[in-house]
């Protein structure tokens, strides 16, 4: 194996030149997830079986990846994962974490929103608290319909708007504010700014208008409920009803969406 690398030196060197108005709690938070992001991303990889699909020798896109470590943890399970971000330092520090985990992933940098693949090209797509950081996540959101495959799926996580406590900013109401009130309130706290990462808030039915907005038919799948019983499943269906996930309530919003035909 490649000589490991000290990933809790270089997250903490690259938060606090990046977030120069970040607090120690919001720096400490970020290099902790750097810290353990495979050891998550292979939590993630069980759910995403469950949830999503098999994954052994599936092509898989990872959008955002960060420092690499979705991406390696699915490597390792058995897929063939590439990956997209907008920081040629993130490229590196990727690459260099796989190699130092004998692993050649095919890291790109885009633009934000086109990406550089052909259409109809991954099995599976992989958005992990990734959208809310997006300029233009509609159109986002219709570049990942484009490349995937008819009957891809895509699975998507991302902070709920009205979870009460914000993800990134570990700010109670923020999320609920508008744009110069957050940042005021923001500085009140002495946490970083919007803008300094990028950070949008977005509802379930903001998703869900995004994608009814998007040039492809798709579909929302649902977990299977063979083993959940009483209220919580009665509350489930109901929800499934209504053609709304049941993660609305959730931290995290979950959608697993797949893709129907080409075009509308």
């Amino acid at each position: 194996m490649n000589q490991k690398i000290n990933i809790k030196q270089i997250a903490q060197e690259y938060f606090t030149k990046y977030y120069p108005s970040a607090s120690k709690i919001e720096i400490k938070k970020q290099v902790e997830d750097w810290e353990n992001k495979i050891n998550a991303g292979k939590s993630l990889v069980n759910f995403f079986i469950d949830r999503v699909g098999p994954i052994q020798n599936k092509k898989i896109l990872d959008i955002g990846f960060g420092s690499g470590g979705v991406a390696i943890a699915f490597q390792h399970a058995g897929a063939n994962m590439f990956g997209v971000d907008i920081n040629t330092e993130l490229k590196n520090i990727a690459e260099h974490q796989a190699s130092a985990n004998d692993l050649n992933i095919d890291f790109k940098i885009y633009d934000g929103v086109k990406l550089p693949f052909s259409d109809d090209n991954f099995d599976y797509i992989i958005c992990a608290s990734v959208l809310e950081h997006m300029s233009l996540p509609q159109q986002s959101l219709n570049e990942m319909l484009r490349v995937l495959k008819s009957g891809g799926r895509i699975f998507l996580s991302l902070p709920n708007k009205y979870y009460p406590k914000e993800t990134h900013t570990l700010a109670y109401g923020v999320s609920y504010l508008p744009h110069q009130l957050a940042n005021w309130y923001l500085k009140l706290l002495r946490r970083s700014p919007l803008e300094h990462d990028n950070l949008h808030f977005y509802s379930y039915f903001n998703v869900i208008n995004m994608l009814k907005k998007s040039d492809y038919k798709y579909k929302l799948i649902y977990k299977n409920f063979n083993q959940i019983s009483g209220f919580k499943k009665i509350i489930i269906l109901a929800l499934k009803k209504l053609n709304i996930h049941y993660t609305i309530f959730l931290k995290q919003l979950i959608f697993v969406i797949e893709k129907k035909i080409t075009l509308k």
